[in-house]
């Protein structure tokens, strides 16, 4: 019989446990690891050196707001959760804003940390052995983040650890998605235990709901007998059939409007005519709607600045149509149901196709005649657009003119992982993206989220593409110095340098936070800030860092050393741009460098 010391011949709870987020077809683990991991380390060691090909991939992760970020990048684009681990109360404190951002991004994230030993002297293995062990034992760990988790749980033996693991994993991908948190002790983690397994098509996340008969015929008669019906949209985009369901309601209701609030995803083409284009809730859409559709949306709107007419008729559709974690929401509606927004929409579509009464409505000339001026309007929308960028060589950069550049020189089957805050709309604009999946916002609001994302975004088209034998595709991060700097940034960088995962980063420097100016300005139009630097409202960076340098230092680059000339060796690049020549040079460059060679690239542009 093997020692207590000797882990090669046995089977413990911590070998367990990434054995049940393998046959649950979790493929990687997110990790930082502490004195509460002697098992779970052993267990890596043993799973990758007897079954290689069977075991989760573990990468390493310096920060752990990098390491739930790009788990959360990673469940944008599969819909599946990843795993991330870390140590005890201070690992789970770190996780920060990353937790905020899965839940409120609707993001499948499984979380797992161990808890400090719960005997002193050597009873069970596992007993503490060191000072810390005292101090990082929290009367209640999980209270840490159980008001952002769809799921809280403690392994207390590692008997039913692969049922607890499946039903952590059942709240995670069961809808409204979201992160969830299971501990266990040392002594859990370290307990011996007979091998088993689960039948995992027990362990299926809840299927998605249904709008009733009735409330598909109220919705739909209410939208063709509309004068000015417009759908509000936030998150049904993460399922990517569904933009192509909302065209065709669309098109079946000329003159119809749909506004994107920017949840998180592309839920509706910029181009098609019924486009209002992405705002974030304040958009003057809404002052004349008289028939609302809300559709997988936390802020309609805001009440003090874009409301409906008192009288509007309006419908919400929802996988959580009464925002249970958001104690304040008072957005009125004559209907409210809990469904997936796929499945009512294919509803509604089906109904208006197949409803002789309704389809006699649909004749009437007058929607036609609507349809066309919907068409007007939004031609003329997007020719104001498209003439705001200044290209001329020496321009300075704004935002409208990067975001021209971005759209005429990259690719266009190019992601963007966007985090640019106040340039966000412009660049949204600009871009004009019409492929589900090609924009991917966080939808929470804890800056510093794309310095992982857009890794997890990059990690999981790799391997799809790898297993669709598809050729690679590039991931664009969009972010403004103020979100960079708030999460970890060379923590990122080094990972995506370790594991090779190439990005390109268009930094946005315009030296500083320029969001609370903007908050500040809505309550006091005429306050003290609209005089403020600013230094005096202490949203500054200035001096600015040299981000580029800082991201060639994060990776390992040869930074601030003599060069070799040979930048072959080196797996990041860092430049500066200033002008419209300078930028559109880089992203030429980009395009080789990222795409076709592999390695990674930070444009920082100064603004």
């Amino acid at each position: 019989m093997s020692s207590s010391k000797d882990t090669s011949g046995r089977y413990t709870t911590a070998f367990a446990l990434f054995e049940a987020l393998w046959e649950a077809g979790i493929t990687v683990c997110f990790v930082n690891v502490g004195s509460d991991h002697p098992s779970i380390m052993e267990a890596m060691v043993k799973g990758k050196r007897e079954r290689p090909n069977a075991w989760p991939r573990m990468i390493t992760c310096p920060s752990e707001v990098t390491a739930i970020s790009i788990a959360d990048g990673y469940a944008r684009v599969t819909g599946r959760p990843q795993a991330v681990i870390v140590h005890v109360d201070v690992g789970t404190q770190a996780l920060g804003q990353g937790v905020h951002n899965a839940s409120i991004g609707r993001a499948p994230v499984f979380i797992f940390a161990g808890l400090c030993p719960y005997t002193e002297s050597g009873e069970l293995t596992g007993s503490r052995t060191e000072y810390m062990h005292w101090l990082q034992e929290a009367p209640d760990q999980k209270a840490i983040v159980r008001q952002y988790c769809r799921y809280t749980g403690e392994v207390r033996t590692g008997l039913n650890i692969k049922q607890s693991v499946g039903r952590a994993l059942q709240f995670a991908s069961s809808a409204p998605k979201g992160p969830v948190y299971l501990t266990a002790a040392r002594e859990v983690l370290a307990q011996d235990i007979e091998p088993y397994s689960l039948r995992q098509e027990q362990w299926v996340p809840v299927g998605p709901g249904a709008l009733p008969a009735e409330a598909v015929h109220n919705i739909s008669t209410a939208l063709i007998q509309a004068e000015r019906p417009l759908i509000i949209t936030g998150y049904s985009g993460r399922d990517r059939r569904t933009p192509e369901l909302l065209v065709a309601l669309a098109d079946l209701v000329p003159g119809i409007r749909v506004h994107d609030t920017g949840g998180s995803d592309v839920c509706f083409p910029f181009t098609h005519p019924a486009s209002e284009g992405f705002r974030l809730s304040f958009d003057e859409c809404t002052r004349d709607a008289d028939v609302i559709l809300l559709l997988d949306c936390d802020v309609p709107w805001i009440p003090s600045r874009n409301p409906p007419p008192e009288e509007a008729k309006i419908y919400h559709v929802d996988i959580d149509p009464l925002n249970q974690q958001i104690p304040v929401s008072f957005f009125p509606a004559q209907g409210r149901w809990r469904a997936d927004s796929f499945t009512a929409l294919t509803q509604l579509v089906d109904h208006m196709k197949n409803d002789l009464s309704l389809s006699e409505v649909l004749k009437d000339p007058k929607y036609a005649t609507r349809g066309k001026e919907r068409a007007r309007v939004h031609q003329d929308r997007v020719e104001g657009i498209t003439s705001q960028p200044l290209i001329a060589p020496e321009e300075a950069l704004n935002a409208h003119n990067i975001g021209y550049l971005l759209k005429t020189t990259l690719p266009t089957s190019t992601t963007f992982v966007v985090e640019a805050v106040t340039a966000a709309q412009t660049l949204y604009d600009q871009l004009q993206p019409t492929r589900p999946g090609s924009w991917i916002n966080c939808g929470g609001t804890g800056i510093g989220w794309s310095n992982g994302a857009a890794l997890g975004v990059k990690l999981a088209l790799k391997d799809l593409e790898e297993q669709e034998g598809s050729k690679p595709s590039l991931v664009c991060q969009l972010v403004g110095d103020g979100s960079f700097m708030c999460a970890a940034p060379s923590s990122a960088v080094w990972v995506a340098s370790k594991y090779k995962i190439p990005i390109l980063t268009i930094l946005l420097n315009n030296g500083g936070w320029k969001a609370p100016r903007n908050s500040t300005e809505l309550v006091y139009p005429d306050g003290l800030n609209k005089s403020a630097t600013d230094d005096e409202i202490n949203i500054s960076f200035r001096p600015s860092p040299n981000y580029a340098s800082l991201a060639e230092a994060a990776a390992g680059s040869e930074a601030g050393w003599s060069k070799s000339g040979d930048e072959a060796t080196e797996w990041m690049k860092g430049v500066r741009v200033r002008d419209v020549r300078e930028l559109k040079e880089a992203l030429e460059l980009a395009v080789t460098r990222v795409l076709k060679e592999g390695r990674g690239m930070l444009v920082e542009v100064l603004m």
